[in-house]
């Protein structure tokens, strides 16, 4: 294990106390235009984790990596999730980064390279495929995925681990009880980034044995590299 991955380890060592039980949820973000491109903000402010934006936030600063990775254990616990696949999502995403910039996904057009969707914050949610949607919180209400996670990190963190909770469901239905912690996380994290749709896609392997699509392989290294929660 590398010198990032034990001060990882060690962080989330002291990050063992126990935390209080969350009540409600937030939502996501997607990427833009190098013009446009704008660090997230994140207040200080405590917000209700059903509600998906606050008026009352205002000014913005990137919250400490322990305090990212509080809140992201916090959810986990609340969906009943292993910690180490929400914090090996949030790692392959943004690097457990909050105030990542947000980042363009191209395709080509009339011969030209264009922006068609954008990726934001922490748990990078697509603008196109997953603003909108209605997700589960942890208490059964359906909440809708607003354009605040563009800016508001919890939100973004809410709307991604409900997703989470949601595939992690299939895998554990489909896969059954024979299948491995990192069964689940994979498929998991496949219908997470590829869509419900193509939750398999992982399963296509190279002559090593790793999944072929570079997403789902670099999930994979990020996820074997954090310790089982």
């Amino acid at each position: 294990m590398g010198h990032l991955s034990k001060s990882l380890a060690s962080l989330i060592e002291g990050l063992r106390e126990p935390h209080g039980r969350m009540q409600t949820l937030e939502n996501r973000p997607g990427p833009g235009d190098r013009g446009e491109l704008q660090t997230l903000e994140s207040h200080g402010g405590r917000q209700s984790p059903h509600s998906t934006s606050n008026p009352e936030q205002h000014g913005s600063h990137e919250p400490a990596h322990g305090e990212v990775l509080n809140y992201l254990g916090r959810l986990a616990d609340d969906y009943h999730l292993p910690r180490k696949l929400v914090y090996a999502v949030a790692d392959a995403e943004s690097s457990v980064n909050a105030g990542i910039l947000p980042q363009p996904n191209y395709q080509t057009k009339h011969g030209k390279r264009v922006v068609k969707s954008w990726d934001y914050g922490l748990m990078q949610l697509n603008s196109k495929s997953r603003i909108g949607e209605t997700h589960k919180g942890p208490d059964g209400q359906r909440f809708k995925i607003t354009e605040d996670v563009k800016r508001d990190w919890k939100a973004n963190a809410r709307g991604a681990v409900a997703i989470l909770a949601e595939e992690y469901g299939v895998a554990e239905m489909e896969q059954g009880p024979g299948a491995t912690a990192e069964d689940r996380a994979q498929q998991t994290y496949s219908a997470y980034t590829h869509g419900h749709r193509k939750r398999d896609l992982y399963l296509k392997a190279r002559r090593d044995g790793l999944p072929s699509t570079g997403k789902d392989r670099n999930f994979l290294l990020k996820y074997r590299q954090w310790p089982d929660r």
